[in-house]
């Protein structure tokens, strides 16, 4: 390893190098260790010819003449790793000047760093992960097989259900042709392979495979099919005749493996069939070949597991193979405790793509798990280094996706990178609006080309990118200058969706399973606002989520991104103050934070009252008075909640109105006047129910049932309980779910269920860890339980009895979780 740097300076930075390449137990050669005797330039231009890599390490010297730019143009032919320290306000400008023509040079990996300890780091992987991709000479491509099927290098994984169906299809003898679609690297050919080899007994004339990939022209593919049949064509006539004459009488199974790239001449297919009864044709393509009679099936990604469940045993085919083919490159590689999840996650992100895990896969030669998947992190572009005998596209991933970009249309290029923008998948309406509704017939090629999926369910058709696809599309984007202009118009129509969905997020539970379901996308829509400093309307984005934030478990979120703006932004106006304070306050209050939340809105209605924005301020002194009420201030809650109620008249706010009457019969209660409390919640609950007000719904639903149990009306207890969880249910709230599921297990050990109490306990366990905050938690009275906790539980049962109903309850979901508490489901 050659380190070129000026020898008066970064005598830090050196030795870190030093320590790296000597960690990595290779051989460091530096300036300072030269043999004097001889001319400098000879000594560098003899260590350069026995060197395998050149590192520069730069920060304000140029070095004596000729400088350290003699030594970067004496590795000419080296791979090179340029390190540059900043900041360095006193740089030579010859050395400016060289490192500007560094960074134009795609050859040279360029990277930026503050001290030595980041670049001691920075190098030991990047020289780790070269080991894994540069010192092996690529050898060239295979010879073509003549007709035969290619032998596995190693046994198929994960696929017995596509095997299953598409043998199935194969020895039918009406289906004469079938067509394996997919992106590139998720196994067409591996699967067509290994049928051809499972079939060949199957067919009186055995199997014939032929590749073309590469082939360009649909005129070549008669030629293509001849040469690779083997047969001695007749001059002055078409080959095709030749292989309809070699077919005609043969009963046989035909592998056509890489057909997009001559897609229009998929009638030859047709032509051949119909003159060679006894033939059936297996295709494999990126789209469908379009032609009467043909079978399309499409491959998926091998089966990826649950993150949260334990896969050390490895069943699923996407771990199976990464765990074979690690062990293929690291003999002692094994799934232990520490790295599992890390497989797993990287399973996960290379969505399940058999070419990707296996290029994944190789790098634990050098990556353990964890660092690859942070690298992977990073962005799947630098999965390189297939196995030789892969054909050259499908060496690295972004090869692979190349392949089928290239074959697509300048316009249909152009759609296929602004589609990248969309970070959770898109359906027709947002493509139509950002793109136009011509561009529909684009992305119907596209769906074809395996570049986008369509995914499955009912309803609007919805579509997505495998993330590494999506990642290759927005480098292609970065290319075309619309980079700024499609990341605006996405984060303006997600802007545009929350602003049209924000007045039915308490009352339709569509609306807030669309904001779920555009989850991503809205994030990433808050990320493109906030890192482009359009502050203002990143508040305005969230003054409009916040009740998706609360309901559907996302308060952490909301908390980070409101941070974000109160750390970065500079010069808003007040009115944009004002809604940021009440975004803070109240996902402080959630949060349980009410020294910061009072602070926050005290601050916020100021502004407010004196912008004479009177219309926000309801909402506001409402939480307020919920925090002086927490303080035992009752009579500050009182004239607050007071405020309250008038102004939410004033305005025509109802849910206000609901927020209020919640609020002054939880002072009743908290002063042990339970008929008055009753009484007041029963109005709340009207109110709620009338304006359609879920959340106020809730709430009133959940304190009438501490008010009933706190009388001893376990009865009318229950019943409160079971409308409220119909009601969460409803909404898809996972994190007011748990406080209903523990209120409804104490009610159990009341009745004298304590395997019931249990299931449902352990329920509320999960689903509360599934949520970032309960933000019911911060509105309802405490629930005053009966229950003598889980040993009281585990003594009256037994341990067996205990441990099952546990673990029965940790199983459920929202749903099975909701229909045991409702008595719909006993099992």
């Amino acid at each position: 390893m050659f380190v070129s740097s000026a020898i008066d300076e970064l005598a830090p930075e050196r030795q870190a190098v030093r320590d790296a390449v000597l960690g990595l137990r290779l051989i460091p050669v530096m300036a300072e260790s030269a043999a004097r005797p001889h001319p400098r330039r000879d000594i560098n231009r003899a260590y350069l010819r026995e060197s395998h890599l050149f590192v520069g390490i730069y920060w304000q010297g140029f070095g004596e003449p000729p400088g350290v730019a003699d030594e970067f143009e004496l590795a000419a032919d080296l791979p090179k790793l340029v390190y540059v320290k900043q900041p360095a306000p006193d740089r030579d400008p010859r050395l400016a000047l060289l490192l500007e023509r560094i960074k134009l040079d795609q050859r040279v990996s360029y990277r930026v760093f503050g001290t030595a300890g980041e670049l001691r780091h920075m190098i030991r992987d990047d020289i780790a992960l070269l080991l894994s991709e540069r010192f092996a000479a690529p050898e060239p491509e295979p010879a073509q097989q003549v007709a035969t099927v290619p032998a596995p290098a190693s046994p198929i994984l994960g696929r017995d259900a596509e095997i299953a169906q598409l043998r199935k299809l194969l020895t039918d003898p009406d289906v004469r042709l079938v067509t394996l679609t997919g992106p590139g690297g998720v196994g067409k050919t591996r699967l067509a392979t290994e049928l051809a080899g499972m079939l060949a007994g199957a067919y009186p004339d055995g199997v014939r495979f032929v590749e073309l990939s590469t082939v360009t022209t649909p005129d070549l593919v008669g030629a293509a099919l001849a040469q690779a049949l083997g047969l001695h064509t007749t001059a002055g006539r078409p080959p095709i005749e030749d292989v309809e004459a070699y077919l005609r009488s043969r009963t046989l199974l035909l592998v056509i493996d890489n057909f997009e790239q001559v897609a229009e001449a998929a009638p030859v297919i047709s032509r051949l069939l119909s003159a060679a009864p006894g033939v059936t044709a297996l295709a494999t393509s990126r789209a469908a070949l379009r032609l009467t009679g043909e079978y399309t099936v499409e491959v998926p990604p091998l089966p990826l597991p649950d993150p949260n469940s334990d896969y050390s045993d490895a069943r699923t085919g996407a771990v199976r193979l990464f765990v074979d083919r690690a062990r293929a490159a690291k003999r002692d590689f094994t799934l232990t405790p520490e790295n599992t999840q890390a497989v797993i996650e990287i399973c996960r992100r290379l969505d399940g793509l058999p070419l990707a895990i296996e290029l994944a896969a190789a790098k634990v030669r050098v990556l353990p798990p964890p660092a690859l998947l942070g690298r992977l992190r990073k962005g799947v572009g630098t999965l390189s280094g297939g196995a030789r005998d892969l054909p050259v596209r499908q060496r690295t991933l972004r090869n692979t996706i190349a392949w089928s970009h290239d074959l697509l249309t300048p316009d249909q290029q152009r759609l296929f990178c602004i589609l990248g923008v969309f970070a959770g998948g898109f359906d027709l309406a947002a493509v139509e609006a950002i793109c136009g509704p011509e561009e529909i017939e684009l992305l119907d090629v596209l769906v074809e080309s395996s570049l986008v999926k369509q995914e499955a369910g009912e309803g609007e058709p919805r579509f997505r990118m495998f993330d590494s696809i999506r990642e290759y599309a927005l480098e292609q984007l970065r290319d075309t200058g619309e980079w700024h202009d499609a990341h605006a118009k996405v984060a303006a129509y997600f802007v545009a969706l929350a602003e049209r969905l924000e007045p039915l997020l308490g009352s339709e539970n569509s609306a807030l399973q669309r904001l779920e379901t555009e989850h991503d996308n809205v994030n990433a829509s808050m990320n493109w606002l906030i890192d482009s400093r359009e502050y203002g309307r990143a508040i305005q984005l969230s003054w409009m989520l916040w009740v998706f934030w609360w309901l559907h478990g996302h308060v952490e979120e909301g908390v980070r991104y409101l941070d974000q703006v109160v750390d970065e932004a500079r010069d808003l106006s007040e009115h944009e103050t004002a809604r940021l304070l009440v975004g803070t306050g109240a996902m402080a209050f959630v949060g349980g934070d009410l020294e910061r939340s009072e602070a926050d809105l005290t601050r916020a209605r100021a502004l407010l009252l004196a912008l004479g924005d009177h219309a926000d301020v309801p909402a506001v002194s409402g939480l307020l008075g919920s925090i002086a009420m927490r303080h035992g201030h009752n009579a500050r809650a009182r004239e607050l909640l007071e405020e309250t109620r008038l102004l939410g008249e004033r305005f025509g706010k109802e849910w206000v109105n609901s927020l209020y009457y919640s609020r002054m019969g939880n002072i009743s209660l908290s002063e042990g006047d339970t008929d008055v409390a009753a009484r007041i919640f029963e109005q709340g609950l009207e109110i709620a129910e009338r304006s359609h007000d879920r959340l106020g719904a809730v709430v009133d639903l959940y304190s009438l049932a501490v008010t009933a149990i706190t009388t001893g009306d376990v009865d009318g207890a229950e019943a409160y309980l079971r409308e409220g969880i119909t009601h969460s249910a409803e909404a898809g709230d996972r994190g007011s779910m748990a406080f209903w599921l523990d209120a409804m297990a104490d009610i159990c050990v009341r009745q004298g269920h304590p395997a019931r109490a249990v299931r449902l306990t352990a329920a509320a366990r999960t689903l509360r860890s599934a949520s970032t905050a309960v933000w019911l938690r911060s509105f309802a009275p405490e629930w005053p339980s009966a229950n003598g906790g889980m040993p009281a539980m585990r003594t009256e049962l037994g341990e067996a009895s205990f441990t099952a109903a546990w673990a029965r309850g940790s199983t459920d979901d929202l749903g099975s979780a909701v229909r045991f508490a409702l008595g719909l489901d006993s099992a």
